[in-house]
């Protein structure tokens, strides 16, 4: 029997596991018990479960989303338009309806899969190797594993950044953990101050707004279709998100205009021929080229007024020279939005989402585990994130209620200040970094105790600069030697930086579990036939 405990239940884990099923002969996976961790209901795990309130949806398309198999060929959106009611649903569905499908995927495959596989509703504390196995340890006690697979997607349950404010509240309690009065302490018309500026402080605006009432009425302003807030009376008085650049995230562009197409397909090529014939002198510089001459071309496609100094300045600086003089976030998110709708021309911003995500799974593959120059890594991630403010941002729903909360004059974002207004109800609503150290190594610190032991005893290995843990192309951690750990694999946001993008549904965008699932076939199903010999 080889046991398999899988540390966190969300996506990441359920694909692996239905890669697995999929990939054993029936009789050989019953010799294979998974025991899942994750204290909320797998499949869904924390961030997609089931109980989380109506108002949250999907950042993403949903068409996206699929968690088929031999089991069931349903993808997200087959899956709830065979309910009459689902069909109704929009491209961006409630968050808890997906955590349902991802949760009846996971009840599939524990119940009809050949699979041996057990949900333990718990929270491992610590990991440590025992010998040829690992000891996974939780608050009832120890058990020992053969193979360990750590999938523990946006951190731990309860997270809250380390220099919050004594008495601020965790944005996950009013949101995604949020139960029956856990958000008392922000009453009605109060003052809240919100640290972020982002996806997770957009979804406790729409907790502390929409969540308590309030309602929205469509209007038009200027040939812009929006909306307009009615207020419950049950919603704070005024909302503040704060962030360190006060650069308001772009509201992800409708569609990709059919004449850049074909650019964008030349350029994906050349971008996958840079991470194939570089070898290990990858030039990041040349990548920056390549995305720089793609943005230009766009550019002159589209009718942007751009030059690659321009364009370059922009991306260098979070947003556009032009966007700067729009005034406050609102303005700039008004002006976003009416570009989407071609009712102004396209702004910089616009250009750079359209380049940064038309050919972002080509990125993906091409930055895949490459050796850094001293001083890439950082200038890198200094303008992945800018590129991720613009292309990632809320989708168009989204972006319309917090314009209508702004216009109402109950929502404003300003520069995070210290320190925090007096009276107001401090909110984090900043989320776990990405990877498992709270900043980038060698200076960052374990975000949970889980890595403590893997860390001091050499069993993984963060390269200088980044925060998550180097692993082979099946996932298989590094050691601290550089060597393969067979034993211990991860799959998903705790490998963020090695490897690129994991804060996504998109199952086809990293391979890793796929490799994951053929190691432990191939290793149990060799087992199996020695044994019958």
């Amino acid at each position: 029997m080889t046991r398999i405990a899988m540390i966190g239940g969300g996506p990441k884990c359920l694909f692996a596991l239905l890669e697995l099923n999929d990939c054993l002969d029936e009789q050989i996976a019953r010799t294979v018990q998974v025991d899942v961790y994750d204290p909320y209901l797998p499949g869904a795990g924390r961030v997609w479960n089931t109980k989380q309130p109506r108002e949250l949806k999907l950042n993403v398309n949903a068409r996206i989303i699929d968690a088929s198999s031999s089991l069931c060929s349903q993808t997200f959106n087959q899956w709830r338009s065979a309910d009459g009611p689902r069909t109704q649903e929009d491209t961006y569905p409630t968050r808890a309806l997906v955590g349902e499908y991802l949760s009846e995927q996971f009840e599939r495959l524990r119940k009809h899969g050949n699979l041996q596989v057990a949900h333990r509703a718990l929270a491992v504390g610590t990991l440590v190797r025992s010998g040829s196995c690992w000891e996974v340890t939780t608050q009832r006690g120890n058990e020992l594993y053969d193979e360990v697979v750590i999938v523990t997607g946006h951190g731990l349950a309860g997270y809250r950044a380390e220099n919050s404010p004594e008495g601020s509240l965790a944005a996950a309690g009013l949101t995604v953990e949020r139960r029956a009065g856990s958000d008392d302490g922000v009453l009605a018309g109060s003052h809240v101050l919100c640290r972020g500026a982002a996806l997770t402080a957009y979804d406790v605006i729409l907790s502390l707004t929409e969540g308590r009432g309030g309602t929205w009425a469509a209007q038009t302003t200027n040939g812009l279709s929006g909306l307009r807030y009615l207020p419950s009376g049950d919603e704070p008085e005024r909302i503040t998100m704060t962030s360190r650049n006060n650069i308001p995230m772009s509201p992800k562009p409708q569609s990709v205009p059919a004449n850049l197409q074909s650019t964008l397909e030349a350029y994906k090529e050349k971008v996958l021929l840079w991470g194939t014939t570089d070898g290990a002198t990858h030039e990041v510089n040349v990548l920056w080229q390549i995305l720089l001459s793609c943005a230009k071309d766009c550019a002159d496609l589209s009718g942007v007024p751009a030059s690659k100094k321009s364009l370059w300045e922009t991306l260098q600086a979070g947003r556009s020279e032009h966007m700067q003089t729009m005034g406050g976030p609102a303005e700039q998110l008004r002006r976003s939005l009416r570009a989407n709708h071609g009712l102004e021309t396209p702004t910089h911003e616009w250009v750079w989402a359209i380049v940064w995500s038309g050919v972002y799974a080509q990125l993906v593959s091409a930055l895949a585990r490459i050796p850094w120059r001293t001083g890439e890594r950082e200038h890198f991630s200094c303008l992945a994130a800018n590129l991720e403010r613009m292309a990632f941002g809320p989708p168009e729903p989204t972006a319309f209620k917090l314009l209508a909360l702004f216009d109402a004059g109950l929502l404003n974002q300003a520069l995070f200040n210290k320190p925090v207004e007096a009276g107001a109800v401090f909110i984090d609503a900043v989320t776990a970094p990405a990877g498992v150290l709270a900043g980038p190594a060698p200076d960052g610190q374990p975000a949970n105790t889980l890595f403590n032991g893997l860390l001091a005893h050499g069993e993984v290995l963060i390269r200088s600069g980044e925060r998550g843990l180097l692993t082979d192309t099946d996932g298989t951690c590094l050691n601290v030697r550089g060597e393969r750990n067979e034993s211990l694999a991860a799959l998903g946001r705790p490998t963020e930086d090695p490897t690129l993008g994991h804060d996504t549904l998109n199952r086809s965008l990293h391979p890793e579990y796929r490799g994951w699932a053929q190691r432990i076939a191939q290793k149990v199903t060799t087992e199996s036939q020695k044994v019958a010999h």
